[in-house]
């Protein structure tokens, strides 16, 4: 189990700019990611709008797509150390991806046995909201950093911004340091 000294009990990862910094022109454009520690992992909650243009696969809630990225989506990086991170992907439908990585977009494993219980909700306000656990055992020992993106109607968006000329998520040495 990771042990973080002086960690708050709960993380709240505001994503509101574009993924290199600048201010998003589309104000409807937002997610939040709530990340909180208990005995079986990391708990994760994610709430972002429920847009006319939002995206979503065509399979049942609750399960994995892989590929998830190319639809409405709120992603998690968790750095261990090294290029070590795993990649959690809440989508705007109730579905799910876990990646873990052993370097830069190099895949360690699928997590295609994987079947967690994801709860997800449309409320009244046009929102979406959806929760998981990742397990201890998933989770990078002596994590050391992490950031969160959301990408809805077309645009790409970053808690913590990345550098380059076309939105890339894989750079975990410009991710803030954990700090939960």
């Amino acid at each position: 189990m990771i042990t973080i000294p002086h960690s708050p009990d709960a993380l709240t990862l505001h994503i509101d700019r574009l993924w290199n910094g600048t201010a998003c022109s589309d104000d409807r454009l937002w997610a939040t990611l709530e990340l909180s520690l208990n005995k079986q992992g990391v708990h994760v909650r994610t709430h972002a709008p429920l847009l006319l243009e939002t995206s979503a696969p065509d399979a049942p809630m609750g399960t994995r797509v892989d590929g998830l990225w190319n639809f409405d989506v709120v992603e998690l990086f968790l750095v261990g150390p090294g290029h070590q991170y795993l990649e959690l992907e809440l989508g705007a439908g109730g579905h799910f991806l876990v990646l873990s990585f052993d370097s830069i977009r190099r895949r360690a494993n699928s997590y295609e046995a994987f079947h967690p219980v994801v709860r997800f909700e449309k409320t009244a306000e046009k929102q979406w909201t959806s929760e998981m656990t990742i397990p201890w055992s998933m989770v990078p020992e002596n994590l050391r950093a992490l950031n969160a993106f959301a990408i809805m109607a077309g645009q790409f968006l970053a808690y913590e911004a990345v550098p380059g000329t076309e939105p890339d998520f894989h750079q975990p040495d410009f991710f803030p340091a954990a700090c939960f």
